[in-house]
Order: C-alpha cells, then structure tokens, then sequence
C-alpha cells in the first residue's frame, strides 16, 4: 500500500510538468537510459532543472554530462556540465509551505503525524535554498496590498528555525477558524516577490473546509496567476471522502497535483515522495552550437585590369568528330537550318579556337562559297574495333552527313566534295584506349585550295590582368561543421560569379580569372565577396568580405592618352601535330612564314613559344613531347629571324590545357605549340 501510494504521488508530480522547455520553446531532452522520464524546468538561459525516473518512478541517480541530449529541431546543444541538485551550491529551491494550524489539527490527533511527516522536507533543505512557512494566525498580522490577512509567516534557510515556527503554530497557535484562502494569498504575494526565473514550488496542507477566510477562491484563483516558474501541489486532509474540488483546480491550473490523504499515516508518505521528487534532480546547463561567424579576405590589394589587342590567327582543325556507332553531326557544331541563316556568318567575328573550330563546317561551306573554283574530299573514317570494327559504310554515311549539310545549307555543288571512305585515319590516334578510339571517329577535310582550310583570323579587345586567379580567404569559425557553402562575388548587389560546394571551407578560394569573369570585374569599381550555406546542424552562414577589392580598370583610351600607344598581343597556334609526333606539317609552314614575317616587322616584340599536348599517355612523357614541338618551331623561327632575340622558349606539356580534354577537338587542339607576340603599339 505505501509503495503504491509513492508510485500514484510520484506519476502526478510527473503529470503536472507543464514548466518544460518542451512546452515553451520547442526542445527535446532525452538520456541514454531505457525507459527514462524526464521532466524539466527553466532555472535560468542555458540552464534546466531536470528530473529523470525510470520506470517504477525511482529517481535515476548518477547521470553524467555525455548521457544527456538536448536538442531544437535538428540543432544539438553542447551539455556544459551535469551537477545533482543535492550538492549544487548555485541552484537553490524556492519552497513555499502553507500549514494548516487550526485547533481540527488537535482534535483529530494529526499534529504528531504531521510534524513528522516534515521532517522529509527538513532534510533537503540547503544554505541556499529558502523556505516560506505560512500559518494562519487570528491576530491578523499580515497586510498584502494593504489588506489584513489572518496569517503570519516565515522565511528562512535554517531548518531550526522552521521547525520551531511550525511547532510553536501547533501548541499554542491553533486558531479556532481555518483561514485557508488568505493563507494561500499570503503565500501567492510571497512567490511573487522571488526571482522570476527561478523556481517555485508551493505545497498547501489543510485538514479542514476554508469556512472563515474573508478572501474568495475566486480571488486566490486569480492571485495566483502568472507567476513563473510556479508549481503547486495540495494534501487534502480533510474529513470528507473525496478530493477537495477547489485544492484540485487550483493545483491542475497551476503546474501541480492535489492529493487526498486518508489518514494520518499516510502524511509521512506523501511528503517523503514529495521531497525525493525534489531533491533528486541535475542541473544541466547547455549551449546551442554557435552559428557560423567571421569575416573573408582578398589575398592579393587590388586587381588590376587594362585592355589588349588580341590578334588571332587559328588554324582551322579539318576534322570533324563522331559519337561511336553514329554518323549523325553532333549538335556541339553550329549548324544552320536553312540557307538564308547563313547569310549573317562572318568568321572574323568568332573568338578563341574552340569557338572557331565548333563553326568548322560554316567556315568552309562560306569559304567553298567564296572559292567557286575549290574542291574538297570528304574522308570518312570509324575506330576499327568494337561495332564499328570493318564498318566503311559507316564511315562513308559519316563523309555524306558532311556532304549533306554543305550541299543542301550552304549551296555547294557535290560534285565540288569528293566522298571517300577508310577505316582508321592516316595518321590515327592510339587506338588502344578508349579517347583514342573516339579521335578515330571522324571525317576528315582536305583541299589543294589553300583558302578553304587558311587559318581562321581575327582582331578584338580583351580584357587581361597579371593575376591568373583571384584568392579569396575565409577566415571563418563553424563549430558544428560546414555542410554546404556557396562563394558569391559581387559587384555592388549585382552577383558575377557563384561557385558552390558540400564540406568544409577550403583554406583558399581560387577563382580563375577567365575572359568573361574579367570583363565582368572591369565594370565595377570593387569586388564583394559573401559566403552563404548552413552547418551541420542547419545554422545559417552568412559572413562578407571584411573590406572589398578595388578594381583598377586601365581602359585602352587611357593608355593611348598616357603613352601614346597601347599593348597588343598577336596569337598563333601551330596545331594538326599528329598524335604523338612533333613534325611541322606542310600546312603549318604557312603559319610559320607569317609569324616570321611579323617578328621581322615588329623586332621589339618579345616572342613566347609553348608546346603543348593532350593528357593521352604519361605526363612525363607529354612533357617532352611538347619540349620537342615547341624546340621544332624555334629552330625554324631562329634560322629564319636570327634578330629575333627576344624568343622565350618552354614546353607545357598536359598542365594548364588550352581546351577540355574530355573532348575529342579539345584534345586535337592541345596538340599545338602557340607563338605569342606582345609588344607595344606606338599610335
């Protein structure tokens, strides 16, 4: 019977939690331990205090700080520390008792049993706890809001004290009436004067109906309300069978449980649960993750812009590239619809190799246009192994798509395209390996007429710096970790350039510098960087350059004005080196005679020649591969312009690719020495 009496008082002082961060702000708390229940209040931001019971309602004792989670939607705080409420010397517990003292106490022999059952309560108390003893008392001692109650009370941390107060209020202080509604008044304005934000537990004892208060329950009721962190629970020890309905309410709408005690004995059980709830219990004190927080900063003071003359001769690549298995012109060409289209087409317009050789097919259709008298032959071509093993009608439907578009989109007669067809190339990749099969697949161009595959020439105006990427560094703490990010740099509000990533942050952003990002930067005044995303735990990252970048924009009008003159860079590339060869073909002798005439027009001009290859084979081996390219162009160059002292001579190898070498045209393209004249224009 006591067992089972501890275990209903334990399940409604559970019952009653409604204090819970859970209710309030939306946080979960859970421990390590099965069938753990747990019920929390607020002590102060960052701080709870928290019960957990097991099933039989027995306190859980001994948790530690790694046993505890607390957690906000997926955000995880960090448990700073894990005390016992019993040896905390910061957390204290604010309790108020109010005691009935009236002269029933007597008559039904409950003073013994009652000043024993105290005792439990007696036992929790600590130096920093306090407890208010509210008593009735017919002298009418007590004044709240200038309103005489016929109570009296006392505050104290010492326990001598209270038993003493309680005692005395036994013997000689038993009142004839029961004043149970001032007292509760009396004990509300005393709770309402502590701390908000601590905690508060009122306990109410009456053995007999409130029939002499001249305060309503209507007016407790109200006197109550709104007070923080306020529990109250109530024993009913009047002679009726049945819970006092105005001690359940007041309880229930309070955080708290009413409680009927049937008999004296049952007294020293109830205040032993109550205390035991009490007592054992942890301060848990907690941080939520930070945020992700801090500054980025440029590397380098400032980015320098000015504009170049770029004069770009390109030769023209004479292949034309085939998916396996397919002799359908893939969409990567620029192909028109009709012929009307083409009549807007200028190549001298067309900017950088890769944009030049994707235009192969219109290059040549204009130009058949321009040379009536030139033909061309049509060489189909297919990788020799796999599905294409044998299959010259492939490469022969590969030549007449070929046929088909220049025929029926640009007007060229077909007895003008000599259609043929073989199996690998003259000159074939590695056929070994599967990028070399894709470069076997082709249809290749060739003409007598040197005007059909001349290089493809044309003047522009570019933007360049001395900088080839821009370095942005994050200095930035994230505690949780850095799920996803993105790097915006901005120009004014206006966004130029995201790059996005998962993880954590580089140490270093490195932004290449390509033609559109400059372009772009050359129109503003300064550079913002701003890194968004989330951590791990779903906490915003937002931080921005501590101080923007200048942008110093040197236009070629204000060098012209300065100097009187401005700087040109004139761009050649020597390419149709066959894989793996390192030969000047006949092709490229025309290339060569013209750079060499320009050396000897402009001998001021420094003069850069890089070899370079594709990413087929070893890089050491690729690396002299492109040494012997680029030494075969300056032999060349010096036999023919030995006042060429200026010339710069090195192999690049596959690193810093001029085109993608996922493509069967990027890695044709790479196979090149370019010759690069810079010099400075006199006006």
């Amino acid at each position: 019977m006591k067992k089972a009496m501890i275990l209903s008082l334990l399940l409604v002082l559970t019952a009653g939690a409604s204090l819970v961060l859970a209710e309030t702000d939306g946080y979960q708390i859970r421990v390590s331990r099965p069938d753990a229940r747990i019920n929390y209040q607020t002590l102060d931001e960052g701080k709870l205090l928290v019960s957990v019971r097991d099933g039989e309602e027995n306190p859980i004792l001994g948790l530690t700080r790694d046993e505890f989670v607390i957690r906000d939607g997926v955000k995880t705080a960090r448990i700073v520390s894990v005390e016992p409420l019993e040896t905390s010397q910061e957390v204290g517990l604010n309790l108020v008792l109010v005691v009935d003292n009236s002269f029933s106490m007597r008559l039904r022999d409950a003073i013994v049993p009652l000043t024993r059952a105290l005792e439990s309560v007696y036992r929790i108390v600590r130096p920093i706890d306090q407890v208010s003893v509210v008593v009735f008392d017919e002298k009418q001692t007590l004044s709240v809001n200038g309103r005489p109650l016929r109570a009296k009370t006392i505050q104290s941390n010492n326990v001598d004290r209270i038993r003493a107060f309680i005692a005395d209020s036994m013997r000689g202080g038993l009142t004839e009436g029961t004043y149970l509604n001032e007292a509760i008044l009396a004990g509300a304005d005393l709770a309402r004067q502590m701390p908000a934000k601590s905690n508060k537990f009122m306990v109410v004892f009456s053995d007999g109906e409130d029939i002499n208060s001249r305060v309503t329950q209507n007016e407790v009721s109200r006197a109550v309300q709104g007070i923080d962190n306020f529990a109250i629970y109530a024993v009913d020890y009047m002679p009726t069978p049945t819970l006092d309905p105005f001690l359940r309410g007041l309880a229930a709408s309070n955080s708290g449980h009413a409680w009927k005690a049937g008999s004296a004995a049952d007294l020293a059980v109830v205040f032993e649960a109550f205390s035991s709830t009490l007592l054992h219990r942890y301060i848990v004190a907690y941080r939520f993750i930070a945020p992700p927080s801090g500054t980025l900063t440029f590397a380098d003071p400032e980015l320098k812009i000015e504009e170049l003359t770029t004069i770009d001769s390109a030769p023209l690549l004479n292949h034309v590239f085939f998916d396996t298995g397919s002799s359908r012109i893939d969409e990567r060409y620029l192909q028109f619809e009709t012929r009307d289209r083409t009549d807007g087409f200028d190549e001298r317009q067309l900017r950088g190799g890769l944009e030049k050789y994707h235009n192969v097919l219109n290059i040549i259709g204009q130009r058949l246009r321009a040379n009536p008298d030139a033909v061309i032959r049509l060489v189909g071509c297919n990788n020799d192994t796999g599905e294409e093993k044998g299959r010259l009608d492939l490469s022969r439907g590969r030549a007449e798509a070929v046929q088909a578009y220049l025929r029926y989109v640009w007007g060229i007669a077909p007895e003008r395209m000599a259609v043929e067809q073989r199996n690998l190339p003259e000159a074939p990749s590695n056929n070994r390996i599967p990028e070399g099969r894709v470069d076997n697949q082709r249809v290749e161009i060739y003409s007598d007429d040197p005007a059909i595959l001349d290089t493809v020439d044309s003047e522009y105006i570019t933007k360049v710096s001395d900088m080839d990427t821009l370095r942005v560094v994050p200095e930035i703490t994230a505690e949780a970790g850095v799920a996803e990010w993105q790097l915006v740099l901005q120009c004014g509000e206006r966004r130029v350039r995201t790059i996005t990533g998962e993880g954590p942050l580089p140490e270093a952003w490195q932004v290449p510098l390509d033609s559109d990002l400059l372009e772009q930067f050359a129109a503003c005044n300064a550079i913002d960087a701003r890194v968004i995303g989330k951590d791990m735990e779903e906490n915003p990252m937002d931080s921005q350059s501590a101080q923007p970048l200048p942008v110093n924009f040197v236009q070629r009008t204000q060098q012209m004005a300065q100097v009187q003159g401005y700087r040109v860079q004139e761009q050649y590339a020597l390419i149709l080196f066959d894989f793996d060869r390192a030969t000047i073909k006949e092709r490229n002798e025309v290339i060569v005679n013209r750079i060499i005439q320009r050396i000897r027009e402009v001998p001021e001009a420094v003069v850069l020649v890089v070899g370079h290859t594709d990413n087929i084979g070893s890089e050491a081996y690729n690396l002299r591969l492109s040494e012997r390219r680029a030494a075969a162009v300056e032999k060349q160059l010096r036999q023919a312009a030995p006042e060429a002292d200026r010339l710069l001579v090195s192999g690049a190898g596959p690193n810093k690719p001029l085109y993608d070498n996922a493509l069967p045209e990027g890695r044709a393209l790479n196979r090149t020495v370019t010759v690069t004249l810079e010099y400075f224009q006199q006006q």
